[in-house]
């Protein structure tokens, strides 16, 4: 059976070839761009923000007339990636996949970053978003999010939850949810999901928090419990799984997960408008959307001034989250 992250990246240039071969011949090429450029990816490969930055690569590519070549440099919940470029040159050559870990999360977390992500990072464009879930190892005595904050109620500090990372949006979504139902549990964080998934398969786990695609599969196949999503409103992909706000009785509480691009601050405007046209017409059409569908995630692209205020939003929201609740890095 093909694994599903190789058939997803083998079908990118397929994707991407005919676009790109037009845009390469196409008349009226400016001075940007005249090599190819880098895109990066601030979390290890094989999981959501990996697939979402090779297809935007892809996308991007397939419309500048040169390859866009994505680089994976992961680590501090994508601020080592994010930090990267924010101190490379801001000549339309080095992008990044931003997160809302990077860009609105971690940064409240790590008070002695080499960079402001508000200051240093210029906003391209959004490109889509997906909810976390809250999943639980198959033997763990609950069959539903209440239950198992129930049992954490009754057993406090005791509870292990994973997460991706220090800073990442399980790890603040899950702290979040726990200052929300007055509960206390005790993190791990992983370096990714790969690790973070092979742990709570091998009963090392109590929970995880996450994003939801990578789940479903053994959710599916009944290795793991899914126990709610953190989406508004139930996700099409799974809709026998209730919200956060359903399962725990917490009215209001949600959080998506999403991603865009972002550039050295000081990039030419010229060249970040063309980027975000790409995008925006990228991830607007039916094949890139029937692909991120397949994989549980929604293109929601979006424009430059739009994605610069939803940065606003969620950076001053999360920041109040990781104050108010006391969330502190041991």
């Amino acid at each position: 059976m093909t694994h599903p992250r190789r058939a997803w990246l083998g079908a990118l240039p397929l994707l991407a070839a005919p676009r790109l071969l037009r845009a390469q011949s196409g008349p009226g090429a400016g001075p940007w761009p005249n090599r190819p450029v880098r895109l990066v990816i601030p979390f290890p490969p094989g999981a959501s923000t990996d697939a979402v930055g090779r297809t935007t690569a892809a996308v991007i590519g397939a419309r500048i007339g040169q390859p866009v070549v994505a680089e994976n440099r992961a680590g501090a919940g994508g601020n080592i990636g994010a930090e990267a470029v924010a101190k490379a040159d801001p000549d339309g050559y080095t992008l990044l996949v931003t997160t809302i870990s990077a860009a609105a999360m971690g940064p409240h977390l790590y008070p002695r970053l080499g960079y402001d992500p508000m200051r240093d990072l210029a906003p391209v464009a959004r490109t889509c978003h997906t909810p976390n879930c809250i999943v639980a190892r198959p033997d763990l005595p609950v069959s539903t999010l209440r239950e198992a904050l129930d049992l954490a109620r009754a057993r406090p500090g005791q509870l292990v939850y994973g997460s991706p990372g220090n800073g990442t949006s399980g790890h603040l979504i899950a702290e979040s949810l726990s200052h929300a139902a007055g509960v206390r549990m005790q993190q791990v964080p992983y370096r990714g999901t790969g690790p973070l998934m092979t742990d709570l398969l091998a009963g090392r786990l109590d929970l995880a928090c996450d994003n939801l695609p990578a789940y479903l599969q053994q959710a599916r196949e009944g290795k793991l419990k899914l126990l709610a999503v953190t989406s508004p409103e139930r996700w099409y992909s799974a809709p026998e799984v209730p919200t956060v706000a359903e399962a725990a009785g917490l009215p209001g509480f949600a959080a998506m997960i999403w991603w865009g691009v972002q550039a050295p601050a000081g990039t030419p405007a010229p060249i970040l408008d063309r980027v975000a046209a790409a995008i925006l017409e990228g991830f607007a059409t039916p094949e890139i959307r029937e692909r991120l569908r397949s994989f549980s995630i929604e293109p929601a692209p979006q424009s430059t001034a739009d994605f610069a205020r939803l940065l606003d939003e969620e950076y001053r929201r999360w920041g109040e989250v990781v104050r108010e609740a006391n969330i502190k890095l041991d």
